[in-house]
């Protein structure tokens, strides 16, 4: 029994020195993470400052420029100009638009095909032949049947047709 009550004794004295060892070594632990949040805060420190310098190096810098009344004649000035532009842009599109228009109407007019020719304008209820035509096809553009196109046109020989030969279609 004495041996028991030794080694009991032998391990209570033991405990206190562990606690001091696991106590030393979180205070150390403790100090170079202190150490470490120091370092970085002076660190966050400097970089504020260097960006306060900046923004106030931009801010001079903005002061120096162009005040706002400046500004908003330059403003007026490019709206007048932007209205200008738009007023031109329109102008312009009318007269394309007159253009196309124009385009489309020639295309559509009948002519005679020959160089030189003449253009050959058939009135309300006629057609002018055109290159390439023929009597059902005439008949077809017209919205008639090729009997009534060939009533309407009893001396017309199919085989013989003329450009610019006008037809009655009505």
């Amino acid at each position: 029994m004495e041996n028991d009550s030794i080694s009991s004794s032998s391990s209570e004295s033991k405990l206190p020195l562990i606690v001091g060892i696991v106590g030393f070594a979180l205070g150390a632990a403790g100090l170079v993470l202190a150490l470490k949040a120091k370092g970085s805060a002076e660190a966050a420190t400097v970089a504020a400052t260097k960006a306060t310098d900046s923004a106030a190096e931009v801010s001079a810098s903005l002061g120096q420029k162009a005040n706002s009344a400046d500004v908003s004649a330059i403003a007026a000035e490019l709206g007048s100009i932007k209205q200008g532009i738009d007023a031109n842009n329109k102008t312009f599109s009318d007269s394309i638009a007159t253009l196309q228009a124009g385009l489309k109407a020639k295309a559509a007019a009948p002519t005679t095909g020959g160089a030189g020719s003449k253009t050959v304008v058939a009135g309300p209820g006629s057609y002018a032949v055109q290159k390439g035509d023929t009597l059902s096809g005439i008949a077809k553009k017209a919205g008639i049947s090729l009997k009534a196109l060939q009533d309407l046109n009893p001396s017309v020989n199919p085989n013989k047709m003329q450009i610019g030969q006008v037809l009655k279609t009505k």
